[in-house]
């Protein structure tokens, strides 16, 4: 029996020991594989416009402007509901009045009541100020779309910045490749006595300025991404290795016409509102001013309970109870009114050409924009031929150079042709879209939903 549950503990022991073993053959065998790369976040325009919408510091302090503007309004109502006061008093009087020798007639005097006020009638000065009120709010609304309209703008002009630089880094990256490819064919033919060293020293510096020129665009990548990633509220180390920009799609039958356009600017660009806002706020302030020449008329009432030397009110010896209606009606005030009058008129006068200013100076930009936008596309037409050629001639001479019948210069010069027709086909690229982005901020159409979206 002893012999038995020896050998059995003992290959529980081996057992466990086998496993064990396995256990942390496996983790090793883990840790010796390579560990597949972080997964790069992919941000697109229209993905970026919302995340700035969402995160953007602005769009909070504008929202918080509203809901300050939507207070002032319901201050500006509450002129409209009566006032009710609870009031109370202990007043202690010494009179000498009845003082028969030199005594003073000490007496204490309590009260409590409740106390009524409406006005009846104030000149339409309360409606003219709840105008007032509501057309600031709308305002503080007109606001937030400019804002939004202002930073959509940004962005974009950020976002485009950033792809360029990307598209950069691309080119110089293709550039510094195929010149590897020729270095290493250089390389080889040298080793069989067809190649001279001055071919391969060649296309060794090929490849060194296309390395410089890949440094080149990835500073500026870095650069553009902080500023991209400031406007998103996303700030962290070497953020520029976390993300990859996704080219947008050709614009393409976006219907936009330039009269269209510049229709719905007159309606809804959120700066122009704001203008027309300010403007009708003028309009009344000029007639709250006006309110003034009328009388005031107040209802009042009071129910209370007055006494001396106790606080114990009796109700039917001790209620007081009165109303009644209060009117005024100012004669004069030292030219008040017309002073408020005359600066509220100056006000409007302001507020108007403002916004003929703006109106005048929004078309210009719309128009401008539109003209830039389709010059753009037919640029980027000829830019995409002109890199295509530019390709195709570069692979026949690079064939005749292995024949022998092109020179190397020759070879330089049409590689040299691609790399400059590929960054003037990635700026035209880019140009397209950085002026439809202007044209739809200009228009205000870059916060409607539909281009908000876009195509993800």
């Amino acid at each position: 029996m002893a012999d038995y549950s020896t050998n059995y503990h003992f290959k529980r022991r081996h057992s466990a020991g086998m496993l064990v073993k396995s256990i942390l053959t496996a983790a090793a065998l883990c840790m010796s594989l390579p560990l597949p790369a972080a997964e790069k976040s992919i941000w697109t325009l229209p993905g970026v416009k919302k995340m700035a919408l969402q995160n953007n510091p602005n769009m909070y302090e504008v929202k918080a402007r509203i809901d300050s503007a939507a207070a002032e309004v319901a201050r500006a109502k509450s002129a409209y509901w009566p006032s009710l006061d609870l009031g109370g008093s202990v007043q202690r009087n010494r009179s000498r009045a009845t003082r028969p020798a030199r005594d003073y007639d000490n007496n204490t005097e309590y009260s409590l009541g409740l106390e009524l006020s409406w006005t009846v009638f104030d000149g339409f000065q309360r409606k003219f100020e709840r105008l007032i009120a509501e057309f600031g709010l709308e305002s503080a609304g007109a606001a937030e779309r400019e804002a939004q309209r202002l930073l959509l703008q940004a962005t974009s002009a950020a976002f485009l910045s950033a792809l360029r630089a990307q598209d950069g880094m691309a080119i110089a990256k293709e550039d510094a490749a195929f010149n590897r490819i020729l270095l290493d064919d250089a390389r080889k033919r040298k080793d069989g006595g067809v190649a001279t060293l001055s071919e391969v020293l060649n296309f060794e510096l090929q490849v060194g300025n296309a390395e410089v020129d890949f440094i080149a665009a990835e500073q500026q990548w870095k650069v553009a991404i902080i500023a991209l990633g400031a406007l998103l509220a996303v700030s962290r180390d070497a953020l520029w290795e976390d993300v990859e920009l996704q080219p947008p799609q050709a614009p393409q039958n976006l219907a936009l016409e330039q009269s269209e356009l510049l229709a719905f600017a007159r309606q809804h660009r959120p700066d122009l509102q704001i203008a027309e806002y300010n403007i009708a706020m003028a309009d009344a302030a000029i007639a709250a001013a006006r309110s003034s020449w009328y009388p005031r008329v107040d209802f009042f009432a009071d129910y209370g309970f007055t006494r001396q030397d106790s606080l114990h009110f009796n109700q039917n010896y001790d209620r007081e109870v009165y109303f009644g209606l209060a009117a005024t009606w100012n004669i004069f005030n030292g030219f008040r009114t017309s002073a408020l009058l005359a600066r509220a008129q100056a006000e409007r006068e302001a507020f108007m050409k403002v916004r003929d200013e703006l109106l005048l100076r929004l078309e210009a930009q719309i128009r401008q924009n539109y003209l830039a936008l389709e010059s753009s596309q037919r640029q980027l037409a000829l830019q995409e031929n002109i890199l295509a050629t530019a390709k195709k001639i570069r692979d026949l001479v690079h064939h005749e150079y292995l024949g022998g019948t092109a020179t190397i210069t020759r070879l330089n010069e049409v590689q040299s042709d691609v790399t400059i027709s590929a960054s003037a086909r990635s700026k035209a690229y880019i140009q397209v879209f950085y002026n439809l982005e202007e044209l739809l901020a200009s228009s205000g159409k870059i916060t409607e939903q539909d281009f908000l979206e876009g195509a993800d």
